[in-house]
């Protein structure tokens, strides 16, 4: 596990939802502080109900200039398998996975992209 992705898990932990999650641990790197970041990204579902992990990277990747939402979306696709919030919580039914997971591997997928 990468640093930014124990970062982000943690935010996570800490009550912070997925998309504030990831915000955050990237804040840096963005060049805005903790608060900044959290309230620059999406809320999750807000966008047609997709979920934050999501919205989150590819604002983000927008606002670092990174031409790669297309690349992250399929990134996410393959190990989701949908874009959309309520099916990600369906499809991990009895699987084990939490929202936990899926923002940490979002911090991995983003951290490749940069």
């Amino acid at each position: 596990m990468n640093e930014m992705e124990m970062k982000a898990r943690a935010n996570h932990r800490n009550g912070n939802n997925c998309s504030a999650s990831l915000a955050m641990a990237f804040a840096e790197k963005l060049g805005m502080s903790e608060a900044e970041a959290k309230s620059f990204v999406p809320a999750p579902r807000s966008i047609d109900g997709k979920c934050g992990g999501y919205l989150s990277v590819v604002a983000m990747l927008e606002k670092l200039g990174i031409d790669k939402a297309k690349e992250y979306e399929q990134m996410f696709l393959e190990k989701n398998g949908s874009l959309f919030c309520k099916e990600l919580i369906a499809r991990r039914s009895g699987t084990g996975r939490t929202c936990n997971d899926i923002v940490g591997e979002a911090a991995a997928m983003m951290e490749s992209l940069l």
